[in-house]
């Protein structure tokens, strides 16, 4: 198992200077980072080769729905140089009413990735987890794919808001994760009480001891919010190495 952190947590510094801020992120010790949609206008192979440089490996890659759904894009560009365990989107919509729709854009973008020899996975917020007939939007929308070419970003905070146990959820779609989003939060319903992980009130434990017995590669650190990014990415990381 891997320990990675999600760059949008470094968002205003990476838009000042990317390079030199990837260099900062590199300093702290993790594994390897997550690329939020942002990619320094660097070219692919490029941008690789910097990753190999500063000794970090890419740990997962966001895009929008419409780079993910252009069959021969920049997004699986990114992909194959990056060597990235997946490429992933994230959706905000009424689920309740959309789910099959946003099924139907998973399989789509599903098979474009296993056609560029990459694994799709989704990143979930909350409003996935409202209920459709008394089931998750989510897990209609999972039932609808391919377990072998649609996966899951499991975020265990959003997971946590949204009414369901992280351990739980890991457990029973371990064979769809290859990465975890690890964040906590003293109070899941508001984003500004996201917090450094263990501070919050979010079962990281459990969720680890899922991944672990699941053998999950990356477990990746994302904390929206926080006053120093890169002091909160120290505590955090070394919260992670101590269980």
């Amino acid at each position: 198992m891997k320990f990675g952190v999600q760059l949008y947590n470094f968002r205003e510094a990476l838009q000042k200077d990317f390079r030199g801020t990837l260099k900062e992120v590199a300093k702290l010790g993790f594994d390897g980072v997550e690329f939020p949609c942002m990619y320094g206008n660097i070219p692919p192979e490029e941008l690789a080769e910097y990753l190999k440089e500063l000794k970090l490996e890419c740990c997962g890659a966001m895009f929008s729905k419409e780079a993910l759904l252009e069959e021969n894009g920049i997004a699986y560009q990114y992909a194959a140089a990056l060597k990235t365990p997946a490429v992933t989107l994230s959706l905000s919509c009424d689920f309740t009413q959309e789910w099959k729709n946003v099924a139907d854009i998973c399989r789509r973008i599903g098979d474009i990735a296993a056609a560029n020899k990459t694994l799709f996975s989704y990143h979930n917020h909350w409003r996935e987890f409202e209920l459709v007939e008394n089931t998750p939007a989510m897990d209609l929308i999972l039932k609808e794919n391919d377990a072998q070419k649609v996966f899951m970003e499991p975020d265990v905070c959003w997971l946590t808001r949204g009414g369901i146990k992280p351990a739980e959820f890991i457990s029973r779609y371990a064979s769809r994760i290859r990465q975890i989003h690890m964040k906590d939060s003293k109070v899941p319903d508001v984003v500004a009480e996201l917090t450094e992980l263990g501070n919050g009130i979010v079962d990281l434990k459990g969720a680890f001891l899922a991944a672990q017995k699941a053998d999950i590669p990356w477990l990746i650190y994302e904390q929206d919010v926080s006053k120093d990014p890169f002091r909160s990415a120290e505590i955090s990381l070394k919260y992670l190495k101590n269980l």
